[in-house]
């Protein structure tokens, strides 16, 4: 048979001394003449795929050998871009706006290098091979004789041309979703036709969807896919119950926020002889419902994981499943995967099983309620719930101790605030507010996280294939670069050029409730890793762990619902053949990138709502002053966040107007070149409310008072 693909991208990357014919090539790869059919389509698909290119005289080539590079176009709405290589440790291309021909933001594309000056290689895109906007959302904009419609991904630079019969009933400035039908040449924009109107600039409905669309979030779920949901029973039947464990008289509680709905866990804990604890942490058996290769799993797969705004919901499975049959609803007999936990009277597990069973949620409750029978034990709240508030004090307990191991042996917290959105009836934001975090919060997170570590325990034993949650150490790079920055506010991590996680929390230490604190977190996560799935287990450097993976939220997360049937098959007594195992790994190469880049788009298109109401609620505040402090301070100005509220915004250093400012890196500040004033995180300062644009989700501030000279 011809060789695999990665071996032919191989020999012409590190082998093949020039480019090469397609007989070079398979005389150097030894392919007899018999396959010679099989291997030159081989070589085609490799060259659309711009894996390897085909220059002048019918020779292939690496694109690296050649001065080509491969990659996704990343366009700035100025109009300049970046190709960001697919080969590893490989630096970007700057592209200017006249090399950018016709590609659009996202275009998978080759470029090729012409300057290599000192801050890095500068290229022209030759070819585009794989286009990233089949479809684009934006405002229509009706004109005499034709319409555009202005995407509201500001990256991409082109209106798209609409044909009067194409625009589908959209009239002028709504926001409407157009399917491209020519892309883009040198010579002409783009061309579309409207495929779904949206609503009305300043519609809550029409803005969350465009947004979501934006990034490429699925706003409904296709007819087939509901009526797939419609067969699933809204009860659980006897036939469900065979072979599973009837835990339905274990108080069972679900904790969660006052607006759920959807309950993925429940949990229930006894206390043993010496001092010990049984934890049965219960997980909805989604797996049970949603079959491989079936129509609901195939649009949860395309999904990824539910996306979550301030005012909706986006979820992956139809609320039929999400907020039914699959939750662990007060009262009602569910299905789930239980992970049953022993601990020592110190917190450490000592033993662990896991099986399906049937359970009835006794109460449902919110953090809220729990934080206060933790604090008072004789609280209101406590006498309501008499029959579980003994169970919830053990429960405290418990997540105190396993929460001190972890922290012993490493784990990185960071506790960083995120902003709460107070809605009104119509969904409008009537207070933006700091998030609290409270012990019942941390009590869910501590049971959740050893819940995930015993499974991927299990699994890793059993060796059982599945997606492993990982978290590489930090880069070399960027990690110099941190110690940098923190040595400028008086701060040294330790650790040299490995620091362990208990070096990164013990920086997070020091810098608990200075000024700079909230700058340090955000610069310490920009220098760690991002988490990932991966079929690989290397640890998780965040959490100090070393197996770990996503078990606890099949409802929202479809790494979990892989994880569960992966459960399900270790814990059959035949033991999983080679065969299968392989067919499995082979399924995770592709499905943990394509996962991973899902939980990716929904953080995005959630960053995005999240801007978009905080500019919604301060649309009608310009003119007004508040009191706030400098959080970050760039070359460009200094992020002052509210007092009032939570929220910040951008005083220009263009509005400072009494003297010109320098950034000092070293100082982290603006400096006054005449006055010597200087803005430092951590000041005091009276802002003015400048200007809010919601489109653009951007609050500008300027000083309440001009600076004296």
């Amino acid at each position: 048979m011809a060789p695999k693909p990665e071996t032919i991208v191989g020999y012409l990357r590190d082998k093949a001394p020039h480019p090469l014919t397609a007989r070079e090539l398979m005389k150097g790869l030894r392919v007899p003449r018999a396959r010679e059919a099989e291997f030159l389509a081989r070589l085609g698909e490799l060259v659309e795929a711009g894996q390897v290119v085909e220059i002048k005289g019918g020779r292939y080539a690496h694109p690296s050998r050649v001065g080509l590079v491969v990659g996704r176009l990343t366009v700035h709405p100025d109009g300049f871009g970046f190709v960001v290589p697919e080969e590893p440790d490989q630096p970007d291309v700057f592209i200017k706006p006249r090399w950018l021909r016709a590609a659009m933001h996202g275009d998978r594309v080759v470029a090729r290098i012409e300057r290599r000056p000192p801050k890095g290689p500068e290229g022209r895109i030759i070819r585009i091979l794989e286009r990233a906007n089949p479809r684009v959302i934006g405002v229509v904009r009706v004109r005499r004789k034709a319409a555009v419609v202005v995407p509201l991904e500001e990256r991409l630079l082109h209106e798209v041309y609409v044909a009067p019969d194409d625009l589908g009933g959209a009239a002028d400035g709504q926001i409407a979703e157009v399917e491209i039908t020519a892309f883009p040449t040198e010579e002409a924009g783009p061309e579309g036709r409207v495929v779904r109107v949206l609503g009305n600039r300043g519609e809550s409905s029409a803005e969350a969807k465009a947004i979501a669309l934006k990034h490429g979030i699925p706003v409904e779920f296709p007819q087939e896919v509901l009526a797939a949901a419609e067969k699933v029973p809204a009860k659980v039947r006897p036939s469900d119950r065979k072979d599973r464990e009837d835990l339905r008289d274990r108080p069972f509680v679900t904790i969660d926020g006052e607006t759920a709905r959807d309950f993925d866990d429940a949990l229930e804990l006894e206390g043993l002889d010496r001092g010990r604890f049984r934890l049965r942490v219960a997980i909805a058996d989604v797996s049970h419902y949603v079959k491989p290769g079936g129509l609901l799993d195939e649009e949860a797969y395309a999904r990824g994981t539910s996306t979550y705004f301030p005012d909706r919901v986006f979820p992956m499975l139809p609320e039929r499943l999400s907020n039914g049959i699959c939750s662990l609803n007060p009262g009602v007999d569910r299905l789930a995967m239980v992970a049953e936990m022993t601990f020592t009277r110190g917190g450490r597990r000592e033993a662990s099983r896991f099986y399906p069973a049937v359970i009835r949620s006794r109460h449902r409750l919110t953090y809220t309620q729990v934080a206060r029978i933790l604090d008072d034990p004789d609280c209101p709240e406590a006498e309501e719930l008499a029959d579980v508030t003994p169970m919830l004090l053990q429960m405290g307990e418990l997540a105190r101790l396993i929460r001190a191991r972890r922290r012993e042996r490493g784990s990185v917290d960071f506790d960083l605030p995120e902003a709460e959105i107070v809605l009104d009836v119509r969904g409008r934001p009537e207070d933006i507010v700091r998030g609290q975090r409270n012990e019942a919060h941390f009590l869910v997170e501590e049971f959740m996280i050893a819940a995930n570590e015993a499974v991927a325990d299990f699994l890793t034993q059993k060796r059982i294939p599945c997606p492993y949650r990982v978290h590489d150490a930090p880069d070399p790079e960027r990690l110099a670069e941190f110690r940098r920055f923190v040595h400028n506010f008086g701060y040294t991590l330790k650790g040299r050029a490995r620091p362990h996680p208990k070096d990164f929390q013990a920086l997070i230490a020091q810098v608990e409730g200075k000024p700079e604190e909230r700058m340090i977190h955000n610069m310490m996560l920009r220098t760690m890793a991002k988490a990932v799935y991966s079929p690989e287990n290397l640890g998780h450097f965040g959490l100090a762990s070393e197996r770990y993976l996503h078990f606890t939220s099949p409802i929202r997360r479809y790494p979990d619902l892989v994880v569960h049937r992966e459960l399900k098959k270790a814990l059959q007594r035949r033991a999983a053949s080679k065969a299968w195992r392989e067919k499995e790994r082979q399924y995770l190469e592709e499905a943990c990138p394509h996962l991973s880049a899902r939980e990716r788009a929904a953080e995005a298109a959630e960053r995005e709502a999240v801007q978009w109401k905080k500019c919604e609620f301060m649309a009608d505040k310009v003119g007004t002053e508040h009191w706030g402090f400098i959080v970050g301070v760039a070359s460009f100005g200094v992020f002052v966040e509210l007092e009032t509220y939570f929220v910040d915004g951008l005083v220009h250093v263009s509005s400072l107007r009494d003297d010109f400012y320098h950034f000092s890196e070293e100082t982290q500040s603006l400096i006054g070149e005449r006055t010597g004033r200087t803005f430092r995180i951590g000041d005091r300062v009276r802002v003015r409310v400048d200007r809010v644009s919601v489109a653009r989700r951007q609050i500008d501030f300027v000083l309440a008072e001009a600076p004296r000279p």
